[in-house]
């Protein structure tokens, strides 16, 4: 039983068009103005939900009080449109078989056998780094993480770099992106209106299935070493361990598609955001480089290094509190709720908003401060489960968290280890775009300085 909360009710469409330009902004604002459970009413009415226990008793719902796929919720449309039989988006029945044979694939063990791609491409990427920083040329680090972001992506699920194709994947990608972000209006939202942003969304989800059948025809036709196992082929062999059924070709598009758009794109938001806060926090850019040179010294990382970097992990999980790879999560009330003693009706959208969450004052004192030791183990225990959720909670958490996780580590120590990223451009971060992440608004201006060799600063 939750304590009371007050519901606080926003005046009919107040401030809702911020939605469709900062929608975190306007979260942020809800909860500042009105408290913990909001009810917004406008184009559509939801719930902002943002107390921990609230966000855990939806989340984990173990009364089966809410529902993730619901006709009546335009967010989630929006999302089914895109995903279809995908994880992400699948009817309670399909998802259960689905998880059943992917699960398997995304345990601790089979994500470590990832790890050697991902030092692999972090090398190369080094190599693409020495020489812009040799030149000392300003680029948008939202740019260069996407194309890493991808790259790495990219030879995890399908053993090759397919870096020809990074330039069609990126465009169906934007033009998925721009659909998913559009504001859900009545009637011009709707999937079946011939907008011109719907049939250019349909036509990149037809491209991407030709491309991805494609692939699949071809693994089918030539399977891979057992060494050299991608997601294509472990899919292709998934099967459900109660019914031994496998996935058939659409399926796995479904899944390649959803495995992609997500593990891309919060992987580069994350990746962004954490070399933006080093180049903020010049005392905790050093701890860091403290902390890899003293497990490293001069040589490559190794999947064995990953657990000994753990002021480096918490820095990612204090860049996932400030700006999580995921905005928000939705959830549909299937019965009438009480929720800290308010009545919410059968029917009812419930938004919750990760960033408003993780930015809590009640639950993070002095929220905007950034502060990597917020993950000391003392720290973590002492909170609610529920105030960090970067991956959900519950049931529907992300199953790719870990796969997520090791990438962001193996990149950030393999980077930072040899370079550091100076801002050129004044940034606010408060101004930005909330698609599947969150990124700022007009990109983020860096260069790179080459820091010096490991075995010059210890003996200076």
């Amino acid at each position: 039983m939750t304590a009371p909360i007050t519901l606080g009710v926003a005046p009919r469409f107040y401030k809702q068009w911020q939605l469709a330009r900062n929608a975190v902004g306007f979260c942020n604002q809800l909860r500042a103005e009105f408290g913990d459970l909001v009810l917004a009413r406008g184009f559509f009415d939801f719930y902002l939900v943002n107390d921990p226990e609230l966000v855990g008793m939806v989340l984990v719902n173990k009364d089966r009080i809410v529902d993730r796929v619901d006709a009546r919720n335009p967010i989630y449309q929006r999302i089914g449109n895109i995903g279809r039989s995908g994880l992400a988006t699948s009817a309670p029945e399909h998802w259960r078989q689905q998880r059943r044979r992917v699960a398997p694939l995304f345990g601790a063990s089979a994500i470590r056998g990832f790890a050697e791609t991902m030092i692999a491409s972090a090398e190369t990427w080094a190599a693409r780094w020495d020489a812009k920083a040799a030149s000392g040329a300003a680029f948008d680090m939202k740019a260069e993480m996407n194309e890493l972001s991808l790259e790495v992506n990219t030879r995890c699920l399908f053993n090759t770099e397919l870096r020809d194709d990074h330039a069609r994947l990126q465009g169906w990608f934007s033009t998925m992106k721009r659909y998913l972000e559009a504001f859900p209006y009545p009637l011009f939202g709707a999937w079946w209106f011939p907008s011109p942003l719907n049939l250019q969304t349909k036509a990149a989800l037809r491209a991407f299935d030709r491309w991805a059948l494609g692939l699949i025809a071809r693994r089918r036709a030539a399977p891979l070493a057992p060494d050299a196992i991608d997601m294509i082929t472990r899919m292709l062999g998934a099967r459900d361990p109660e019914t031994g059924a496998g996935m058939s070709d659409e399926e796995i598009v479904h899944e390649l598609l959803t495995f992609l758009i997500a593990g891309f794109e919060s992987t580069s938001s994350a990746l962004l955001w954490t070399f933006y806060q080093l180049s903020q926090h010049p005392d905790i850019e050093a701890r860091v480089h403290a902390e890899l040179d003293d497990v490293l010294g001069d040589r490559a990382l190794t999947m064995e290094d990953l657990p000994k970097l753990a002021y480096t992990r918490r820095v990612i999980d204090e860049v996932m509190r400030q700006t999580p790879a995921v905005w928000f999560m939705a959830r549909t009330t299937v019965t009438e709720v009480d929720m800290g003693g308010n009545r919410i009706p059968e029917g009812s959208h419930l938004l919750m908003s990760i960033p408003t969450l993780h930015n809590n004052p009640a639950v993070w004192p002095e929220p905007a401060r950034f502060d990597p030791d917020r993950f000391l183990p003392e720290a973590v225990a002492a909170r609610s489960p529920n105030a960090y959720v970067p991956f959900g909670r519950g049931p529907h958490a992300c199953i790719g968290s870990h796969f997520s996780l090791q990438e962001l580590l193996v990149m950030t120590a393999a980077l930072a280890r040899r370079f550091r990223a100076v801002l050129v451009d004044d940034l606010d971060p408060t101004d930005v775009r909330a698609g599947l992440s969150v990124y700022p608004r007009h990109g983020v201006r860096m260069r790179l300085e080459r820091r010096a060799a490991v075995a010059t600063r210890k003996a200076s």
